[in-house]
């Protein structure tokens, strides 16, 4: 969060600052009118091309990407890693009947009570449990278990990026706005050729602002933040992959360490643990005791 808003004073420094160094009135920049003509019909729009779901979605993520630090962290995917251990440990040991009371209510699992930041993403929560669930049938080969997780994180990869999508299409929109509102200024500005001509230069210029604004929110807002939200994205991808490498290594009768760090190796380097820091955890969770 914190390199966001240095970028967010970078952009505004060099755009505004720029325009003062080579002698710009800042004052002439404040247009209310083109403004509430681009973002008005920005907003407008998002809301015609955009069901309810999509656009509380995207409010949602966007609330994370302004005002929270990054949640896919390094500590979240150690959790992670460390919880899918647990279970698979315990199943090797005990059957899968020791982990059934933690994958049918997780919310009072002892194992899952440690890890509060996977209980509070019921997406993710639902993909460990549903697909335990499924091994524990009994009768599904690695090569079918892998195709069936693939197909519901390509559904969830869908679902995910609509709000990326919906926000970049604002983004490739909002020059055009500008322009709507530029063309607009124009109209006026014919309107008043009877006058003098610093009030002519005055509403050209304010027509001027209308694409400016478009242009720069386009380029400096709403470009970079469909992109910041599009890695959130991959990173909570990230994790079902993470999931589905574990449980599929693992059905295809490989340990339990292995399976793990079949995992671990999903992860991007700047979260992934190194092979030590997995061997650490996996002696310090070994053996935790079972409660469900």
């Amino acid at each position: 969060m914190l390199l966001r808003l240095i970028g967010l004073f970078v952009l505004i420094f060099s755009v505004f600052g720029g325009f003062v160094l080579a002698e710009g009135k800042l004052l002439a920049l404040w247009q209310p009118a083109e403004i509430l003509i681009i973002l008005g019909a920005a907003i407008g729009a998002f809301m015609i091309s955009n069901p309810a779901s999509v656009q509380k979605l995207t409010l949602v993520q966007l609330k994370h990407v302004l005002f929270k630090n990054k949640e896919f962290d390094k500590a979240f995917f150690v959790d992670l890693i460390t919880l899918l251990f647990r279970l698979l440990d315990q199943k090797r040991r005990n059957g899968h009947a020791a982990i059934e009371d933690d994958i049918e209510n997780p919310s009072s699992s002892k194992i899952f009570q440690g890890y509060t930041r996977i209980l509070s993403r019921p997406r993710l929560l639902y993909f460990i449990t549903d697909n335990f669930r499924i091994i524990s049938l009994g009768n599904i080969s690695p090569v079918a278990l892998e195709a069936l997780m693939e197909h519901e994180i390509n559904t969830l990869s869908e679902d995910l990026g609509r709000p990326c999508r919906a926000i970049q299409t604002i983004a490739d929109a909002c020059p055009g706005f500008g322009i709507v509102a530029a063309v607009m200024g124009i109209v006026v500005t014919m309107a008043s050729m009877s006058g003098s001509v610093e009030v002519i230069g005055m509403k050209v210029a304010a027509a001027l602002v209308g694409t400016f604004l478009g242009v720069l929110l386009c380029y400096g807002v709403f470009g970079p933040l469909a992109n910041a939200v599009g890695h959130t994205e991959k990173d909570e991808l990230l994790c079902f992959e993470c999931v589905k490498v574990a449980l599929v290594a693992n059905q295809a009768g490989h340990s339990t360490i292995v399976a793990i760090d079949a995992a671990r190796r999903a992860l991007y380097k700047d979260n992934r643990p190194t092979f030590t820091e997995l061997e650490q955890l996996m002696r310090a969770n070994r053996g935790t005791e079972h409660g469900g």
